[in-house]
């Protein structure tokens, strides 16, 4: 129990570290308007009230705090709130005893940085200037999704979309599309057609479009409505890897990471596996998976593939530029592309799988906390 001096009042109460917020079962200030919902003991969620903000003393610290009004509880707590603003410790002695240990009272400088978690990796980028070296030194311009045409695996075996028996084919008409999206979807409908990724058909399966416009902008990108289809197709039921597994093949002498992220009445069938049917990472990640097999009977480095993300680990920063280079020239020569945005190259700590991976040790990202 600790003494809490509040006003002329000496209150005891109990350190209870499962407790979000500190109790008073007395009114020790007026009732506000703010309301917090807990969760006593009987399971059953309840509002209860902030009180007025009062003075405290402990342990010769004066601070502000508002106590949760909770009639019902049958002892004073001191919550996780008011421990954190005393940067409180607790000790373990080894005779049994347990005691509570105050922060400093000199005053401290806390920086907090509030950031979208979509941009959270930036956090974790190395210099700019040694990430622009570096690319200029793997010396693979074609790589790079942003700078080139979209790529095509040239050593993956046609794909063949096996139908569930008895399917018949499946013919949707085309939603009304507003006027303004009418124009942009068929830009990108043409810039496909001209890479050879569409081509013109026909044919008795018909699947719409749904115009879904980029935020902040007036683009109108198409996406395939493909519900019809993939209820018709066979499922191919993945081997993926569990990412936790997955991470622990990282040698613990690892420190060197890299992370290659991998109006018209015309009917368009794609020449490539396409976004939101069923099968397509399966089928993409399998496909990978043999490309890579060459680089891993001659690279000594460790390669890791979940689905299409990469993460290369070596022990040494010459060896780690020598494996990525090594691995996007291989995945440049059968044909598949790279984000730069997304590439995080030989850089000691590096974000994978929802992890932030470094020598011997992996935590979870901010997103997955």
């Amino acid at each position: 129990m600790v003494d809490v001096k509040i006003g002329t009042q000496t209150i005891s109460c109990l350190v209870d570290t499962g407790a979000q917020y500190s109790v008073m079962p007395v009114k020790i200030g007026s009732p506000t308007k703010a309301a917090v919902t807990i969760v006593g003991a009987t399971g059953v969620p309840e509002k209860r009230f902030l009180m007025t903000k009062r003075e405290i003393n402990i342990a010769n610290r004066t601070i502000t705090h508002q106590f949760l009004y909770v009639p019902e509880c049958p002892v004073p707590l001191l919550g996780r709130d008011l421990l954190s603003k005393l940067q409180a410790q607790i000790h373990f002695q080894q005779n049994g005893l347990v005691s509570l240990q105050l922060g400093s009272q000199d005053p401290l400088v806390h920086v907090c940085l509030v950031t979208p978690l979509a941009e959270e990796w930036r956090l974790h980028q190395t210099d700019k200037n040694e990430v622009n070296s570096l690319w200029k030194w793997m010396a693979v311009p074609d790589v790079w999704a942003e700078d080139n045409p979209p790529g095509l695996a040239k050593y993956a075996t046609p794909v063949v979309v096996k139908l569930k028996p008895g399917t018949q084919p499946v013919s949707i008409r085309q939603y009304p599309i507003p006027r303004v999206a009418l124009q942009t979807i068929h830009q990108h409908l043409s810039r496909l057609h001209a890479f050879g990724i569409l081509r013109r058909t026909q044919s008795p399966w018909n699947t719409p479009l749904l115009p879904v416009k980029k935020p902040g902008t007036q683009d109108f990108r198409p996406v395939q409505d493909l519900r019809g289809v993939n209820q018709a197709a066979v499922t191919i039921h993945p081997v993926v890897p569990n990412p936790y597994v997955l991470l622990g093949m990282i040698p613990q002498t690892a420190v060197y990471f890299s992370d290659p992220e991998t109006g018209t009445k015309s009917q368009y069938t794609w020449t490539r596996l396409v976004q939101g049917f069923k099968n397509s990472p399966t089928l993409f990640g399998e496909a990978l998976t043999r490309d890579l097999t060459a680089f891993r009977n001659t690279s000594s480095a460790a390669l890791l593939q979940y689905v299409d993300d990469l993460l290369v680990g070596t022990t040494t920063k010459e060896e780690c530029l020598l494996a990525t280079k090594s691995l996007l020239a291989h995945l440049c020569d059968r044909g598949y592309r790279v984000s730069k945005k997304k590439a995080q190259l030989c850089q000691t700590s590096v974000r994978y799988l929802g992890y932030i991976i470094s020598q011997g040790q992996r935590q979870l990202s901010q997103e997955r906390k």
